[in-house]
């Protein structure tokens, strides 16, 4: 729903279309920004759920409990960065400032920069609280699963940290939305071990 992305699409290398889709959709970009960052604390109480299940108390525990801090932490900035959406479009429309367009430009690169680090550091601390958790479930599909899916967390983190380096943004939306699809699996099928209880606290 952002504008920049499906409406009015612009590359992220031209900061001004994408701030210009985002102004010419006001009520669009306020309200998408809104919801995303909403969206976003529910992933954080899953994951906060999560960290304290667990209680192992050696490697497993440090590597899920760890990856999904370090999640979390991740998220609460990805939520607080929206905030600059709304500031872009205000500083945009309204007029703010003695080059509004500069200064909306510069929140927008402020704020890709900053994304361009976190999901990377967000995806690799997923994989990392996931290759953990693997002993905590049954030999089998779901570990097979939790396995595969949090080495395709891993790999998605290096690939968007190359990404973060090309002229175009095309990569980068494939290569997240492949991992959207994985992440939707491994977590309906962590839901379906969890609801079996087949989800261990601690590998002791």
């Amino acid at each position: 729903m952002k504008p920049g992305i499906l409406i009015d699409k612009a590359d992220w290398n031209d900061v001004d279309g994408l701030v210009q889709a985002m102004a010419d959709n006001e009520v669009l970009t306020h309200t998408s920004a809104v919801l995303y960052a909403f969206g976003l604390m529910f992933v954080i109480t899953g994951l906060n759920s999560i960290r304290h299940f667990v209680t192992d108390k050696g490697l497993v525990g440090d590597m899920v409990r760890g990856g999904t801090l370090l999640g979390m932490l991740s998220i609460f900035a990805l939520g607080l960065l929206e905030g600059l959406d709304h500031m872009a479009v205000r500083v945009l429309n309204d007029g703010i400032g003695g080059d509004s367009t500069e200064i909306a430009v510069a929140l927008q690169s402020v704020k890709l920069g900053t994304v361009l680090i976190l999901w990377p550091v967000l995806y690799a601390a997923i994989g990392v609280a996931g290759i953990g958790g693997t002993r905590l479930l049954p030999g089998g599909f779901h570990r097979a699963v939790q396995g595969v899916a949090s080495l395709v967390m891993l790999a998605t983190a290096v690939l968007l940290l190359m990404a973060a380096s090309l002229e175009s943004n095309d990569f980068w939306m494939a290569v997240s939305a492949i991992t959207a699809i994985v992440l939707a699996i491994w977590t309906l099928t962590l839901a379906h071990a969890s609801y079996r209880g087949m989800v261990s606290a601690s590998t002791s």
